[in-house]
């Protein structure tokens, strides 16, 4: 079936057929697309994280054209489905970078010897603040102090405008941080 007899077929009432038949014939592509192109080689799951992200693909596939807001494709469907599929990974990577190591993960120059419950307890206290500056400094604080992540890198990540506008936020960033540790009863 062409792409567009199954985009129109989407629409009708045999949609279940069409998506049946989108599915058996791009499956396969797109997962090794995925896999071999798009997905970093380091990531755990690699296969599955695929599949996923091809299955949600076909969901907004099928939401976008129920919807009419795709009506004619300007590429062929696997082309579609791959570059949606692509972006599901990226907005993955951007949302699900919540990384907090432990101590022997850590370079040595960062770990400061420290009796084991007081270490314990300073490692709970600064992921508790990191959780309360909220997701986005998070994962700058993260990806810098502990990823050692370049400027180009973080904000091609996190999805910053450019370099600068991460170095930016991430003074902001410790700011919030120690205005917390500043307000803190506790002490």
């Amino acid at each position: 079936m062409s792409d567009e007899a199954l985009l129109a077929a989407l629409r009708t009432d045999d949609r279940e057929a069409a998506l049946k038949a989108v599915y058996q014939q791009y499956r396969e592509p797109c997962i090794r697309f995925l896999v071999g192109r798009i997905i970093n080689r380091d990531h755990p799951n690699r296969q599955e994280v695929a599949t996923e992200l091809f299955t949600e693909a076909l969901i907004i596939l099928v939401q976008n054209v129920r919807s009419g807001r795709l009506i004619e494709l300007s590429a062929r469907l696997d082309t579609y489905l791959n570059a949606v599929s692509k972006n599901l990974y990226r907005r993955l990577l951007r949302t699900n970078r919540e990384i907090y190591l432990e101590p022997g993960q850590l370079p040595e120059a960062l770990v400061t010897p420290l009796p084991h419950e007081e270490g314990e307890a300073v490692r709970r206290e600064l992921h508790r603040k990191m959780r309360e500056l909220g997701n986005r400094c998070r994962q700058l604080l993260v990806h810098f102090y502990f990823l050692d992540l370049d400027w180009k890198t973080i904000s091609e990540l996190l999805g910053y405008k450019n370099a600068a506008s991460a170095k930016t936020n991430k003074a902001k960033c410790m700011v919030r941080l120690r205005a917390l540790y500043a307000n803190d009863p506790a002490k």
